[in-house]
């Protein structure tokens, strides 16, 4: 049976997304297979040969469908962070690398202990100067979702890119996306 059969999602039609300035949530992500897909990069940095990992990020790729939700996120002024594992020189490169609409960074060393405790999505809130019920947040492992619903704040699980996909099935998330343009439908 197919992931989205699983999930119960359809494909729906392209669709212009009017959000309303006063009921938009804050945007959480993590950054590697959530919003890039870095597997040409994951040898590099499992050996934490940085340089290496930074090589090869002009050969990595958006996933398809980000690019609208980047524009809808800049057009609406919607804040942002990314929470992840690895170290701030790689996300910040990366950031940079595709011109990501991020305003905040919480890193490996940023936050302790790390995913999957909640330590690092406390600082996001701290920094996006919001509570938990008005953020949201997308990620690709099971740490995203434990991080996430730890903090109180709502959480999804994307599939576009995991590599856990039977452990984020179980993972208590609190939606479950399979395209990337389904984060416009859950950020209003």
């Amino acid at each position: 049976m197919k992931l989205a059969n699983q999930l119960r999602i359809t494909n729906q039609p392209k669709r212009n997304y009017l959000i309303d300035t006063d009921m938009r949530k804050n945007i959480i992500f993590d950054l590697d297979l959530t919003l890039v897909d870095t597997t040409l990069a994951e040898p590099y940095r499992s050996q934490r040969d940085w340089n290496g990992a930074y090589s090869v990020l002009p050969k990595c790729i958006v996933y398809e469908g980000l690019q609208e939700v980047f524009d809808i996120i800049r057009k609406y002024g919607i804040s942002t962070c990314i929470v992840s594992t690895s170290p701030r020189p790689y996300v910040e490169k990366v950031v940079r690398q595709f011109n990501l609409p991020i305003n905040y960074i919480v890193a490996y060393h940023d936050a302790r202990p790390i995913k999957p405790h909640p330590a690092p999505m406390f600082k996001a809130l701290e920094m996006l100067g919001c509570d938990a019920k008005s953020a949201i947040s997308f990620g690709d492992r099971v740490i995203d979702i434990q991080a996430s619903n730890a903090a109180g704040i709502e959480s999804v699980a994307c599939f576009w890119g995991t590599k856990e996909k039977l452990e984020l099935l179980r993972s208590g998330y609190s939606h479950a996306i399979v395209n990337p343009c389904e984060i416009l439908t859950l950020i209003r």
